[in-house]
């Protein structure tokens, strides 16, 4: 930083003998135009004769050196004065640069939670505040890759174990075995493509995909919601026109199908009702069951990657990547996703998608009608 001080002196001192080579012609000038205005004066009052040795003596006869001695003098002097009064603003600064320069590579050498201290309200205090942000993303965004690579490790075993044992007995097994052993390994295969895909999906949600990275257009959302839920079984209350809310269908179709995969996990015996609802801004997706319900101190923990209800095994179905993978879906339409008490019994999943973008005008959706 010693070289930024430097070249920030020298840019002033060459301002300052600029700006003194400017003063010092104008100066001259002005001297000069002087003399001759007071020469032509004292000739008109000695009636157009003076003699030389009569004449005023100016300050242009002065000597030249001592004027230019002097006025070096002076430069030096206010150089002097610039340099001691700049040096404690340029080195504070040159520290905070310095403290910046050690944070970025710091953290690029792995150094995940490092941070550089915030000063002042300057440009460089935007800029040190700029990168802790970026810091923390980036550490959020590998620690939760780290975290789905360590829980997506842990359920992968389950199914290929089961897919093995299938496999070493199917050998030599009677034909009723056989088939059964062929129905597992099926189911397993099936599962394990499944969970593939899930962990695709949330590595990619995770990595920040949100519009344009998600493509996003106008949809038919009660057509899609009615499409799903039939497929479903479930109770659709639906209103009678809904104008397309931007988004992405096959995002949204699997959110959905997400929540009713829940739903019908946890209460078997009773078809899930789906609501929906125009809120102006927004649209209101409400999706409810009859099961057991949510403690209101697990309602934000089931939204975590691999994370199950107490009480609740793997047989139970399913990884708990499902809510996760909704949370994701909602965030990056830049909406939300939160689970409340469903009246007389169990659990409503409420999604929650904006009539428009972040990057979308309003006058986009009255466009698209």
């Amino acid at each position: 930083m010693k070289r930024l001080y430097l070249r920030f002196y020298a840019a002033l001192l060459a301002a300052l003998l600029l700006f003194g080579a400017l003063a010092l012609a104008a100066f001259e000038y002005h001297v000069q135009a002087q003399s001759e205005q007071e020469r032509a004066v004292w000739i008109d009052l000695a009636g157009g004769w003076a003699e030389p040795a009569l004449e005023p003596l100016t300050e242009d006869d002065a000597p030249l050196a001592r004027r230019l001695a002097w006025v070096a003098a002076t430069l030096a002097t206010l150089a002097l004065v610039i340099g001691v009064a700049s040096y404690p603003v340029m080195r504070s600064l040159s520290r905070r640069l310095e403290a910046l320069r050690a944070g970025v590579q710091g953290f690029g050498a792995g150094e995940l939670g490092r941070r550089v201290p915030v000063q002042g309200r300057d440009e460089v205090a935007e800029l040190a505040a700029a990168f802790n942000a970026a810091a923390a993303r980036l550490e959020a965004l590998v620690q939760a890759q780290r975290q789905l690579l360590a829980h997506a490790s842990h359920e992968l075993r389950s199914p290929l174990a089961r897919l093995k044992l299938a496999l070493e007995l199917l050998d030599g097994a009677p034909p009723e075995a056989a088939a059964r052993h062929r129905a597992e390994i099926a189911r397993n295969v099936a599962e394990l493509d499944a969970l593939v895909g899930d962990i695709l999906l949330a590595a990619r949600l995770q990595a920040g995909d949100a519009p344009p990275a998600i493509p996003m257009q106008p949809l038919d959302l009660r057509a899609l919601v009615a499409e799903e839920g039939a497929a479903a079984g479930a109770r659709l209350d639906l209103p009678p026109r809904l104008d397309p809310v931007p988004g992405n269908a096959r995002l949204l179709r699997r959110a959905l199908r997400n929540l009713l995969d829940n739903a019908r996990r946890y209460a078997p015996g009773e078809p899930p009702q789906v609501t929906l609802r125009d809120g102006g801004d927004h649209v209101e997706l409400r999706v409810a069951d009859r099961g057991p319900g949510v403690p209101a101190a697990e309602r934000e923990r089931i939204f975590e990657p691999f994370y199950r209800l107490p009480g609740h095994a793997e047989a139970d179905g399913g990884v708990g990547l499902g809510l996760s993978l909704v949370r994701q879906i909602a965030q990056a339409h830049g909406g939300g996703v939160h689970c409340e008490d469903h009246p007389g019994g169990g659990a409503c999943f409420v999604l929650r998608l904006p009539r428009r973008t972040a990057d979308q005008p309003s006058s986009r959706a009255s466009a698209s009608r």
